[in-house]
């Protein structure tokens, strides 16, 4: 595979309150999947997509919007979904009242759904519902024939209500509206969170290296992930040790997290399927991090790099839990990789692969 590069070196003028501020350099692969398409959201496919989400169910009292986004495989005529009340699908009970069902969407013009992206918004009043989506071949939206997912979540909060890829034939959740996020299980111990299937580090107290993520996602949250490696010796970042994960995420939505990391060398990875960044088609996205409240990065909203699927943002922690006990102090400092920093400058390298 032929690969090319370009390097552009910027130097910053940090401020940070006592604090070093630290190297941060950004890695812009293209020989990642191409850029995909992605639908305009409708209640349901139509020959005639929206502009805007509709919200179906129009309410006659209250009720909370619950937001489904989907990515589809190379067959999404394979695949529809279906919200019911109670407990169980339609066709595990015939008295099941359906509330949101979708047709098998279409993979040829005007749909154009094959390996595209879709969201549907639905109303839904206080109560027990069960989400449920099907494949009539058995093999989900992942992975023999494309790298589709699926996404529920509560639009007032951004919470996940369940998520998945690789289901088989059907999956089903349960779920109570108003939702509340439940508290981090792993029964099946595979490091993950049972709803989420994301990745948490372990509790860090005193936390005297916290990374701040500040992720608002654009019209297309189910797109948008993040994954936090340590840092290898190799140029492949997956290599290191996967020590924390997000996404995918519900639409137009600020998120505000925290993580407390051991000493060490890191890599930030904010990943997007459809290869735009956080440039939506009608409402864009931002990201930031920061190093104990302290702003060190400023994601692009969209990316230079045609087809670029991911961005790489590399930062070191330095503070030594041991001997920030001992001292009393909190310094913060982010590195260059060939040493440490000794003034208050923050190098800015962006590398395009």
């Amino acid at each position: 595979m032929f690969k090319s590069s370009a390097l552009f070196l910027f130097t910053l003028l940090g401020k940070a309150l006592g604090q070093e501020p630290s190297v941060i350099s950004t890695y812009f692969p293209t020989s990642l999947p191409p850029p995909w398409q992605t639908n305009e959201p409708t209640v349901s496919p139509t020959a005639f997509p929206s502009t805007a989400p509709s919200i179906s169910s129009a309410p006659t009292e209250t009720c909370y919007n619950v937001e489904i986004g989907l990515i589809f495989d190379k067959y999404p005529d394979e695949t529809s979904w279906e919200l019911v009340k109670g407990r169980r699908p339609s066709f595990q009970n015939n008295k099941a009242v359906t509330v949101k069902e979708s047709p098998f969407y279409d993979p040829k013009p005007p749909g154009n759904y094959r390996e595209a992206s879709e969201k549907h918004i639905v109303c839904l009043p206080e109560g027990r519902y069960t989400f449920t989506i099907m494949d009539r071949e058995k093999d989900g939206l992942c992975c023999n024939e494309g790298e589709g997912r699926y996404v529920v979540t509560y639009q007032s909060t951004g919470d996940m209500i369940a998520q998945g890829a690789d289901f088989g034939e059907f999956e089903s959740t349960t779920f109570d509206v108003p939702y509340r996020q439940p508290n981090y299980k792993d029964n099946d111990a595979d490091g993950r969170d049972d709803t989420t299937k994301n990745v948490y580090p372990p509790l860090v107290y005193p936390c005297v290296n916290k990374l701040g993520i500040n992720l608002k996602t654009d019209d297309y949250g189910v797109e948008t992930t993040f994954e936090l490696w340590t840092r290898s010796n190799t140029q492949d970042y997956q290599d290191g040790t996967l020590v924390a994960s997000g996404g995918p995420y519900t639409s137009d939505h600020e998120y505000n997290l925290s993580y407390c990391l051991d000493p060490g060398k890191y890599t930030f990875v904010l990943l997007d399927w459809a290869c735009d960044g956080l440039s939506g088609v009608t409402i864009d996205g931002s990201y930031t991090l920061d190093v104990n409240g302290v702003e060190v990065y400023e994601g692009p909203r969209a990316w230079a790099a045609e087809g670029q699927y991911y961005e790489l943002v590399k930062l070191e922690f330095t503070n030594d839990i041991n001997d920030q006990l001992k001292s009393g102090s909190l310094e913060v400092r982010l590195n260059k990789e060939i040493g440490v920093l000794s003034m208050a400058l923050a190098t800015l390298w962006l590398g395009f692969k």
